[in-house]
């Protein structure tokens, strides 16, 4: 019903602590912390979170690897350079809204 709306041009505000839904749902979120707007933006830019480091995993020699980069493609490429094929149980993460969210109010303390 709420993307109907919106796809309607309706205007919704919509409070939630499920941060998925928020995701998936809002163009833009606010966090209120104490009573207060700590920030509006839209869930891919909310504190930062597309300039933030990515988690790269990894397994190599029996070992799981990790590295925090910057620039992961760049990583991802150098890594697979040591591989032929498939880079064993690879992931490539990047915080979630929820992990960005609690580092937000965390910093309200």
């Amino acid at each position: 019903m709420i993307r109907t709306l919106k796809a309607e041009g309706t205007t919704i505000l919509l409070t939630t602590h499920y941060l998925d839904e928020a995701e998936a749902l809002a163009d833009r979120v606010a966090v209120i912390s104490a009573g207060k707007i700590i920030e509006i933006a839209t869930p891919s830019t909310l504190g930062g979170r597309h300039l933030a480091k990515a988690t790269i995993s990894w397994l190599e020699n029996g070992t799981t690897q990790k590295k925090i980069s910057e620039n992961p493609t760049h990583d991802v490429i150098e890594i697979a350079s040591r591989f032929n094929g498939d880079i064993p149980e690879l992931t490539v993460t990047r915080p979630s809204l929820e992990d960005i969210y609690l580092t937000m109010i965390e910093d309200q303390s």
